[in-house]
């Protein structure tokens, strides 16, 4: 009895070393392994129909491999090195020139129109902040790019990834029910959970954000705001945040056109965001959320907030899944409980 004792605790902390060992090793790699995966999720219908089409897996999968290297991987590249370079210019340009002061052009655009009011001098040196800002953001994105050859071997491992997750997901999906010491269904409910809060955030969170994005930089550079694909960029992220996120970059714009006289371009920059954020909102969102998750929203957004926090930028997929995963075995655990 005491030797079996003993080989079960030998055993239990040889398996934890393995697999602290194991950590020491993937974790550098775990952002290429989550992109992976998503998309691999995501992709998968897609990805049997052209095994149905081409009848081999291999080659159905290097098609998806090249679709998405085409039509994702290649333009976030050219937007990211635009965005650097825009927020690169706008910073010299606050610290050469002094940048454009809200805080006098406001008090200006009051008096002019508005004689009669009481208002206080808004001449705050708001470019002091906007330059501190700015100098955060692009020296975190020029360590960021600096590492061009890192992020290309990191891209490079994600579509790899991809490509072995779609021939093979489905035998990966069968060897972890066999070997996870759970009850099938319970490993089912599981994956379940963790596919149903990757739709929702990939799909209703961050497609839904960058879609944002996308046409608030198409309205910044119809509607002469500058530099329109950095905004258009910020926008993304602030997205995340509900109801008042992507007014914190569309009202200064917007502030911006009415303080230098482009009065018919803030009206028309209102109704684009007004109109346009609507249809996204309250149209587009409800399809892309069909397959929702079973986690209130706001559990979902601190989720993505704390992951960015601790992860990085990968964090806003880890976070979410992590909680999905906290979620799902502790309803697990209470069934258990119960018998």
């Amino acid at each position: 009895m005491d030797l079996r004792r003993s080989e079960t605790w030998f055993f239990v902390a040889l398996l934890a070393a393995a697999l602290f060992l194991s950590w020491l090793i993937f974790a550098p790699f775990a952002s290429a392994v989550v992109i992976a995966g998503i998309f691999a999720f995501l992709l998968g219908p897609l990805y049997q129909k052209f095994v149905r089409a081409f009848r081999y897996e291999s080659l159905a999968a290097l098609i998806m491999v090249i679709l998405v290297a085409l039509i994702i991987f290649l333009p976030l590249g050219y937007l990211g090195l635009r965005t650097f370079s825009e927020a690169t210019a706008l910073y010299f340009s606050f610290a050469t020139h002094g940048g454009f002061d809200f805080g006098t052009a406001a008090t200006t655009f009051f008096q002019t129109h508005f004689p009669t009011l009481p208002i206080p001098n808004l001449a705050l040196n708001f470019n002091t902040y906007v330059q501190q800002w700015l100098t955060w953001l692009v020296q975190n994105l020029g360590a960021f790019f600096s590492g061009i050859a890192q992020l290309f071997f990191m891209a490079f491992l994600s579509l790899l990834g991809l490509f072995y997750f779609l021939k093979d997901g489905q035998r990966l999906k069968k060897w972890i029910l066999e070997i996870v010491p759970f009850d099938t269904k319970d490993t089912e409910e599981i994956f379940h959970e963790v596919e149903a809060v990757a739709s929702s955030v990939v799909k209703g969170t961050l497609l839904v954000a960058v879609i944002n994005g996308v046409i608030m930089g198409i309205g910044f550079s119809l509607f002469n705001i500058p530099d329109p694909t950095f905004w258009g960029m910020l926008v993304v992220p602030v997205s995340i945040i509900p109801l008042i996120g992507i007014w914190l970059v569309v009202v200064p714009a917007i502030a911006y056109l009415l303080l230098t006289g482009q009065l018919a371009l803030a009206i028309a920059l209102t109704a684009w965001s007004v109109i346009l954020i609507n249809i996204v909102y309250n149209v587009l969102s409800p399809q892309l959320m069909k397959r929702g998750a079973h986690i209130h929203p706001y559990l979902i957004l601190l989720s993505i907030l704390g992951g960015i926090a601790y992860f990085g930028p990968i964090g806003f997929l880890i976070g979410p899944l992590v909680v999905a995963l906290l979620l799902a075995l502790l309803r697990i655990y209470k069934k258990l409980v119960g018998q």
